[in-house]
């Protein structure tokens, strides 16, 4: 159903970024690929919570040859195990909560391996807030990216824009305008939404899609009324997809 609903049927490297919501979106499209079939990898280029990957098959690889050695090992090409995922990353952290991803060219590689139906990437971190601001390095997307989805927690609509409610506050505040510590608005969150870009080679190839619980009609900022810090960048064409 999902996969369906984002359109995502022959997108073959799908990214995930913005806050609350990323990781579960992520696994429930691949036991949705599984199902269909599919050789999943999932990965992320910034980190993931290590909790978040119990009950995955999972494994650490410091290079694309070790990640695809180790992947015709767990997933044969033929018979009835050939569908399943793999979490692969790069190393732990130092407190041993998250486990670090690779570089957005490291992925693009094993996209162009062809070892994998579909490639599932984490490409944004939000301390787990259920929203965020993207920094200006933020998020780290892979160039041969499909398609990319944009998550946003509807929970956090209403509160208080502070740190401890919404990741880079500060950020947010300058890009749409509300002052800190007043309540988050659905229109503020348009003017962050529609921040996040890639190069203009990526942007060629890529869909962008967003994941909410908002209706369309509710998010329909100004554009005037929003402030990037990405101009030199191609924005993406946007479609609303509502939960």
């Amino acid at each position: 159903m999902l996969i369906r609903a984002f359109g995502l049927e022959q997108s073959r490297l799908i990214s995930l970024c913005g806050a609350g919501g990323k990781t579960t979106l992520m696994f429930a499209l691949a036991r949705e690929f599984i199902a269909a079939g599919a050789r999943v990898l999932v990965t992320t280029t910034t980190k993931i919570a290590r909790d978040e990957a119990d009950g995955w098959s999972s494994f650490n690889a410091a290079s694309m040859e070790r990640v695809l050695r180790t992947a015709r090992r767990l997933l044969p090409e033929r018979g009835p195990q050939r569908a399943g995922a793999l979490i692969a990353y790069s190393a732990v952290s130092v407190d041993g909560r998250r486990l670090i991803g690779f570089t957005p060219g490291l992925v693009d590689e094993l996209a162009q391996s062809g070892r994998f139906d579909r490639i599932l990437v984490e490409a944004d971190g939000s301390a787990r807030k259920p929203l965020k601001a993207p920094a200006a390095h933020e998020p780290v997307i892979p160039a041969s990216t499909h398609a990319l989805i944009i998550v946003a927690g509807i929970n956090g609509l209403g509160l208080p824009l502070r740190e401890d409610n919404l990741f880079r506050a500060d950020i947010w505040s300058q890009l749409s305008g509300l002052a800190l510590g007043a309540s988050v608005t659905a229109e503020s969150l348009a003017c962050n939404a529609s921040i996040p870009t890639v190069s203009h080679a990526a942007a060629r190839t890529m869909r962008k899609e967003y994941c909410s619980s908002i209706r369309p009609t509710q998010l329909s900022a100004s554009p005037k009324r929003c402030r990037s810090r990405h101009s030199s960048k191609r924005r993406l064409p946007t479609r609303w997809d509502a939960r």
